[in-house]
């Protein structure tokens, strides 16, 4: 009976000791299941710390590069502000420099401004001078050359006069040919005369359309040339608007010039050209041609190279045909007078 109960009790215990043993399996079992999860918890939450833990160090990296980058461009500034204090320096001595030569250069910009007035003084002065010596030239020169021009012709009156006075009948011959050297002698100086006063004038032109060539022809005719000079004129229907009286001085002079070319023997031929707005008209003769010497200086006041004349005809004819707005221009093999004019002149030019 005490066996059978310390087996019962024994049986018991064991049975206890049995669940006990499963309740601390089943209890290991689920600390191992907690300790799993933990340890994969765990596992998961290195995996995360290492991952912030490198882009932690990426970033540090980062600031590092950054503050070294920093750094060097700090040291870049410090230098730059180094070199522009000392730049800053040079510009205010430059400055200071620039500001003692601007007082340098306004002195002597005062200095040259009094130098320039005194040299304008005297050459306004000088050149007051010289004006009036070229005119004092001029006129004597003007005086000289008139003198000389027109000592020959009163002295062919002169002795024309005394001849008459000498001869107490004159037979109509005779008094033909005296009043006729009278007459030429008188036109002489009458044309010298007009040339020099034609030269001063500043007249306004009186214009009117003309035929030039209508002209031209009656000027020819006028003069009545020796039977040796043949004049040849295009017939051309060209009118014109020009101060006639002029014009026919101007045409006048270049026939005169002509004939006087060839020595009253020879031709001359006037060209007449319709140019559209313009009209142009050449005076060309069989003479011996200028001088290529002379060619550049012929239309110069008081130029000549003839005995007799002012040396005014040409510059005369060159200022008529200038004010109606033309222009004359001249040429060698043959000797050609070129004059170009607007056909149609505005009055109030």
């Amino acid at each position: 009976m005490a066996q059978a109960t310390n087996y019962e009790k024994f049986g018991g215990l064991a049975e206890k000791a049995l669940d006990d043993l499963g309740n601390a399996k089943h209890e290991l079992e689920e600390r191992e299941l907690q300790i799993r999860d933990l340890a994969m918890q765990s596992s998961a939450r290195f995996s995360e710390l290492m991952r912030v833990n490198s882009e932690l160090k990426e970033k540090i990296d980062f600031l590092q590069d950054l503050a070294t980058n920093l750094s060097l461009r700090n040291e870049e500034l410090e230098k730059k502000n180094h070199d522009l204090e000392i730049q800053k320096a040079e510009n205010t001595k430059l400055e200071s420099d620039l500001r003692k030569n601007l007082e340098k250069v306004v002195l002597k910009e005062k200095e040259l401004e009094l130098q320039r007035d005194q040299l304008e003084r005297q050459v306004n002065e000088k050149t007051d001078e010289l004006i009036k010596s070229q005119k004092l030239a001029i006129i004597g020169e003007l005086a000289s050359r008139m003198a000389h021009d027109l000592r020959n012709p009163l002295s062919t009156i002169k002795n024309v006069v005394e001849l008459m006075e000498n001869k107490q009948k004159l037979r109509i011959e005779e008094k033909i040919i005296y009043y006729g050297k009278l007459h030429r002698a008188i036109d002489r100086i009458s044309h010298q005369v007009d040339d020099v006063l034609e030269y001063g004038k500043a007249s306004q032109l009186q214009l009117q359309s003309v035929n030039i060539t209508s002209m031209i022809k009656q000027i020819i005719v006028d003069n009545n040339f020796s039977k040796d000079v043949k004049v040849n004129v295009d017939n051309v229907d060209l009118k014109l608007s020009v101060d006639a009286r002029k014009m026919e001085a101007v045409i006048t002079n270049l026939l005169i010039n002509a004939v006087q070319a060839i020595d009253n023997k020879g031709t001359i031929n006037i060209r007449i050209l319709d140019n559209g707005s313009n009209a142009i008209f050449a005076i060309e003769d069989s003479g011996p041609g200028i001088p290529p010497q002379n060619i550049s200086k012929i239309f110069d006041p008081l130029f000549t190279t003839k005995q007799t004349g002012t040396g005014l005809g040409l510059s005369i004819c060159k200022k008529i045909i200038e004010q109606h707005g033309g222009n004359i221009s001249v040429k060698n093999n043959p000797t050609t007078f070129i004059v170009r004019l607007p056909k149609n002149l505005n009055p109030q030019a």
